[in-house]
């Protein structure tokens, strides 16, 4: 009796205990197929985030590049970046509507992307509108710098906006992080505490899991370098709008191209006016910063990239031969014009992965680079034109009468003599009807050649209108503005005109100094007084220099 109830104890015993183990086996199954429901409700969650993240850069790209091809079309007339605007015009609204169909379930975003909606419809109708107008009446600087202003702010208030969805995305995407860790966490607690085949079954989720886990911060990661980048990119172009020349775009470029390429050597090289040599701009790393010709480079004969990524890969002429570098070359090109090389040195390592990446990020660098190069060159020849009299290169009167109060404020403050003097070519009127307008403006233009070689490097010779000049000579008094107008005196008596294969004759000059401060210490006072001189001048026979600190 006693070894039956012994064994019915038993088979109660392995009933309990196999009944537990069917029931924590349930349990276990039932706990997985819980914990892996609510990991992927919190991952559909977090992909929603990254969308709608990505969907917010995706919209401010689009009005970057919208901005960048309408100044690109108002600056050169080019149609294709008229066309590239209006591409990004209509992205950015498709990029727009995206976001708010997105954010449907999220008011707080909705209220947001409402004001933010009529500041980007504001925003793409002065894209619009400029456009309309440059098309309309051409280009009108004060008209297009208005609509900039005004476009510049609304950018401003619109990154703030997007910034501000951003932001409230990413504590989204923190709490919903979070929300993973503790699901993560209680699923780990359940595997440890379970039976032999829970833990395999546990072991197998918790696999799972992890794996979706780190390619969700896999591509985390790829996305903040990502923002970053375009964030850079953003920064950089920003700065190089605002350069005044190519010295300031000289440390703005390398301290990007560092920034970009942190374990790489690289430098962006221009090709010069005669487009026989190229110099670099920018160098940063170990960069070689001796100039090359144009023809030992291959992605400036190809008009593409060229990648040397292993030891039996051709590689351009202008980098040094060794079998641990990789070196790439990818062309500045800009509205339809080739204009220098981005070259980027980096270790070799054998990853076809990561030389990808480097080429992407290099096109996406070179691409920035370029327009905004271009976009200075094309500033500083418009500022030339500006100053620049067309027919002499020589300083016209605005710039004229800017430089002689410059020069006159230093006076002052230096107690240093300045002289001005005023010049024209005698019976100028005479020679023009006699041999015809293209003889005077072949004289103009010599007369003022002559003026750039004869001057000091400080002196400044400018065209005053007609056939008169002015040249301002700092730190020179009497004796030497003197000695200086009869050295070009007697070089224009020297000069032959020659007009096709007609000579004209020769032609002389007349010429009137006044000094500061003997003679005023105003613009108008100073050209009153050299004008009174060179009248003086004309009417004692023309063919000489009068000035009024002199007897002579």
């Amino acid at each position: 009796m006693s070894y039956l109830n012994h064994a019915h104890n038993r088979i109660r015993t392995i009933d309990i205990t196999f009944s537990a183990a069917i029931l924590l086996l349930t349990v276990m199954l039932f706990l997985s197929y819980y914990i892996r429901a609510e990991l992927s409700e919190s991952n559909q969650l977090t992909d929603h985030t990254y969308e709608v993240i990505m969907s917010v850069d995706t919209l401010s790209n689009a009005l970057l590049q919208a901005e960048s091809s309408r100044r690109g079309y108002i600056l050169t007339g080019n149609v294709q970046q008229k066309s590239r605007c209006e591409f990004f015009v209509q992205q950015a609204m498709e990029n727009l509507k995206e976001v708010k169909e997105l954010t449907v379930d999220n008011p707080g975003q909705q209220r947001r992307l409402a004001r933010l909606g009529d500041q980007i419809t504001r925003k793409l109708a002065i894209f619009k509108t400029s456009i309309a107008q440059y098309d309309k009446i051409g280009f009108r600087a004060s008209l297009q710098a208005q609509l900039t202003e005004e476009g510049t702010a609304l950018m401003t208030s619109t990154r703030t906006g997007l910034d501000e969805i951003k932001n409230q995305e990413k504590a989204l995407l923190g709490q919903r992080r979070n929300k993973e860790r503790t699901t993560l966490l209680i699923m780990t607690v359940v595997f440890f505490s379970g039976i032999a085949i829970a833990i395999i079954l546990l072991s197998l989720s918790y696999y799972i899991a992890r794996h979706e886990s780190l390619s969700h911060l896999i591509a985390a990661g790829d996305l903040q370098a990502a923002n970053r980048d375009i964030s850079d990119l953003s920064s950089m172009t920003q700065l190089l709008q605002s350069c005044s020349n190519f010295e300031e775009a000289r440390g703005i470029l390398s301290c990007y191209g560092e920034k970009f390429f942190p374990k790489a050597s690289g430098g962006i090289y221009l090709i010069n006016a005669s487009r026989t040599l190229m110099t670099d701009a920018a160098t940063w790393g170990a960069a070689d910063r001796k100039p090359f010709t144009p023809d030992q480079c291959w992605a400036m004969r190809l008009g593409q990239a060229h990648l040397s990524a292993a030891a039996s890969d051709v590689k351009c002429q202008h980098v040094e031969m060794d079998s641990v570098t990789a070196h790439l070359c990818i062309p500045l090109a800009a509205h339809h014009e080739t204009l220098g090389t981005l070259h980027l040195s980096f270790a070799r390592n054998g990853d076809p992965e990561f030389v990808e990446k480097i080429r992407l990020k290099s096109a996406a660098f070179a691409e920035q680079v370029a327009l905004a190069v271009r976009s200075l060159q094309m500033r500083e020849q418009l500022r030339e034109l500006s100053i620049r009299d067309p027919l002499t290169s020589l300083l016209n009167r605005r710039h004229m009468e800017e430089s002689l109060l410059r020069e006159i404020s230093r006076a002052s403050r230096t107690k240093q003599p300045l002289s001005v003097v005023m010049l024209d070519v005698d019976h100028f009127k005479n020679f023009n009807d006699a041999f015809g307008h293209e003889a005077g403006d072949h004289v103009l233009k010599e007369v003022g050649q002559l003026l750039q070689k004869n001057v000091r490097d400080s002196d400044i010779a400018c065209r005053f209108g007609g056939e008169e000049f002015t040249l301002i000579l700092p730190e020179a008094d009497c004796d030497i503005a003197l000695e200086i107008c009869n050295r070009i005196r007697n070089s224009v008596k020297e000069l032959q005109v020659v007009v096709g294969r007609q000579h004209v004759g020769h032609v002389t000059i007349s010429a009137g100094i006044s000094v500061f401060p003997s003679d005023g210490d105003t613009i108008q006072q100073l050209l009153a007084i050299a004008d009174e001189a060179l009248y003086e001048a004309k009417e004692k026979g023309r063919d000489r220099v009068i000035a009024s600190c002199s007897s002579d």
